[in-house]
């Protein structure tokens, strides 16, 4: 199965989430789908907040780490 994965980034602890990229993840299952997330936004440089499955796909909140 694939997912488009929506992504809000957090640049401070207490600023707004700003929007950031959309991608696609592909996984045999729905706990895949989410390792896959978590994999793919660490090596993109984001420490993953939290993920959640939504009717249209998966929401990411993020930490920028740069």
């Amino acid at each position: 199965m694939q997912s488009v994965v929506r992504v809000f980034v957090l640049s401070s602890p207490s600023g707004a989430p700003h929007p950031g990229p959309e991608f696609t993840v592909e996984a045999s299952t729905h706990d895949g789908l989410l390792e896959a997330v978590h994999a793919e936004l660490a090596a993109r440089g984001h420490r993953v907040r939290a993920v959640s499955h939504t009717p249209t796909g998966l929401l990411a909140y993020v930490e920028d780490r740069s």
